[in-house]
């Protein structure tokens, strides 16, 4: 469950990108001395039917995520901004003539590129299909072909389709509104769409007989940006600084849960985050069964402050994994960040810092303190320990066994029948003290310190947000220190910590 930390501690992998990129941007553009030949007030456009990103209301208001989001953005930089309204293809065409200055939402996409140039990406969102209920046989693109699919037209979902060689007849309208409407009467036999676009238009219509089918589209996940004609940098710069600066305050974080929370929490039952049934400090079941620990508190003082009604639900470890693969939990709340895990998860702000030893028995040599040590051994790993990629990625060939928890671990090795074994710190000196297992050591020197956060498929930002903003609240509050000091303030990580935690579970260290 351990990997390579990560060097922020205050934001996603997602939104570290953005402040990075951002600031280098900008930098390269040169936007200090740039700004001040830019009008104060920009002319940016909204699309009329594109929620919640953009959107226009009855009384001519444009608004949605994208939209405010450029909006503070612009605000931060001292700058007005005024939106002109129309479908995709009118406010696209007044981007291309220059009658505006920028678009709040615009998918980066090859074929874009020609005519405009794009801030950093601030939101990815994964493709879907949309069939009637009646309908079967559909679960990919490939299931298309010979159909009829609608889109919008411009679209990136159309330019997508277009893009592939799937065998479809392209039915493309001027709203995605449109298109759902010919799904439901029949004019169409599916929708290619993003979907939270497909959520929210559904909602709003209240159009019935229809379904998003639950895999997502391979290949076809959308970076969104704002976007500024071909060659202006100046706005570009301009953009991309105050969306860094919205990124760094929290603004960002806070749009996206106003925008999207509604569609991507479940409202007619609890949040379900999962767990390690045996993972103490952290999380475990008590004497009786029910959850205990560090993460299980934490869980329970952020669904409070946030308002959320959540359920703990803790298994062994391997069953956590595939439950949140299959989509039978919401979340998991306490994860190890890994670039291999990235690529189907998105994670939370880390919210502590576990390490990583080896555990032998004394006598029976130096504990190994570097990967290069590991070569050859024989090592005992719990099962769905991120630290098996990350020996994989190395090319450490070693003898491993992987067993189904992190006591497992520890007493594999005590009882002889492994000579090494991989445990977090915390884990290890807990389960010594609870066995009595004076016959361990573990290693001086740890081979990474591993980045611990919630963890939700990729996609599912609502959730992840609800629960980074409950615990930056936590935080503010002092409740995440006193849980800290309940439950971990024996293990602290500094050396004098580390030393009078080996004495408290009655283990010389060497």
């Amino acid at each position: 469950m351990n990997v390579l930390s990560k060097t922020n501690n205050d934001h996603s992998s997602q939104q570290r990108q953005i402040l990075l990129l951002a600031f280098l941007y900008a930098a390269l553009a040169g936007w200090l001395p740039a700004q001040e030949t830019l009008p104060q007030h920009i002319l940016a456009g909204c699309e009329i039917d594109y929620p919640p990103f953009c959107l226009v209301h009855a009384d001519g208001r444009a608004d949605g995520f994208s939209v405010e989001l450029m909006r503070e953005a612009l605000d931060k930089m001292g700058r007005t901004v005024e939106f002109r309204t129309g479908t995709w293809s009118e406010v696209r065409g007044l981007l291309e003539r220059g009658e505006i200055n920028a678009l709040p939402l615009v998918g980066r996409t090859p074929e874009r590129e020609a005519a405009f140039d794009f801030t950093v990406p601030y939101l990815t969102m994964h493709g879907a299909i949309v069939v009637r209920e009646d309908t079967s046989g559909i679960q990919t693109l490939s299931d298309l072909r010979g159909k009829r699919v609608g889109v919008m037209r411009g679209d990136n979902a159309e330019e997508f389709v277009r893009r592939g060689d799937y065998g479809v007849e392209l039915f493309a309208t001027p709203t995605f509104s449109d298109a759902f409407h010919a799904l439901a009467a029949r004019g169409c036999d599916a929708v290619v769409v993003q979907r939270l676009v497909a959520i929210r238009i559904m909602s709003e219509t209240r159009l019935k007989g229809l379904r998003i089918v639950n895999a997502p589209i391979q290949g076809f996940s959308q970076q969104f940006c704002f976007a500024v004609k071909k060659g202006d940098s100046e706005t570009l710069a301009l953009l991309n600084e105050g969306l860094a600066l919205a990124v760094a305050d929290g603004t960002h974080r806070r749009l996206h849960a106003k925008w999207f929370a509604a569609l991507e929490l479940p409202s007619n039952r609890p949040i379900i985050i999962g767990g390690d049934h045996n993972y103490p400090p952290f999380e475990y079941l008590d004497s009786h069964g029910r959850p205990q620990g560090f993460t299980v508190e934490l869980t329970r003082a952020i669904a409070r402050e946030v308002g959320i009604d959540v359920r703990v639900r803790l298994a062994p470890w391997p069953q956590t994994v595939e439950a949140l693969r299959n989509n039978e939990i919401d979340a998991i709340q306490g994860m190890f960040y890994s670039h291999e895990r990235e690529k189907v998860l998105d994670f939370s702000p880390r919210y502590h810092v576990v390490h990583c030893v080896s555990v032998m028995r004394k006598k029976s040599g130096k504990p190994p303190v570097a990967f290069a040590d590991l070569a050859g051994r024989d090592l005992v790993i719990q099962a769905e320990d991120a630290i098996l990629d990350e020996l994989r990625s190395r090319n450490i060939e070693a003898n491993i066994t992987t067993v189904a928890s992190q006591e497992d671990v520890v007493r594999a090795v005590a009882e002889g029948r492994h000579a090494c074994g991989l445990a977090t710190r915390q884990n290890a000196l807990y389960f010594i003290k609870k066995h009595g297992w004076q016959n361990l050591v573990l290693g001086s020197q740890t081979f990474y310190a591993a980045d611990y956060c919630y963890a939700v498929p990729n996609g599912h930002q609502a959730l992840l947000a609800q629960f980074s903003e409950g615990l930056a609240a936590v935080r503010a509050s002092g409740e995440y220190q006193q849980i800290y000091d309940r439950w971990l303030s024996v293990y602290e990580q500094t050396a004098a910590g580390w030393r009078s935690a080996a004495r408290a579970t009655g283990q010389c260290n060497t």
